[in-house]
């Protein structure tokens, strides 16, 4: 699937941001869980490419799209996956 995520709402939030929030684009990655990553897996997803991880917001934005709905995937990191530094 291409452009799940609306490419003008994207402009938009990004516009609309304040600075503080740090807010950028970004490659979110989805996996089917229940489960954390691992160190490895973390590394792996970084290496193709994932500026963050998640369980259900592709599933989601997929199933909006389906239906022909605008999409705008927002994450609000609150943790850093291990991987880059814990070996």
């Amino acid at each position: 699937m291409t452009d799940a995520y609306d490419p003008g709402l994207r402009r938009l939030a990004l516009a609309l941001a304040p600075k503080e929030l740090r807010a950028r684009p970004g490659v979110y990655v989805g996996v089917g869980g229940p489960s954390y990553e691992t160190p490895a897996e973390c590394r792996l997803l970084r290496r193709l490419g994932a500026d963050a991880v998640g369980m259900s917001t592709v599933s989601e934005a997929a199933a909006a799209r389906h239906l022909g709905l605008r999409v705008l995937g927002l994450s609000l990191i609150t943790n850093s996956a291990p991987g880059d530094d814990d070996d």
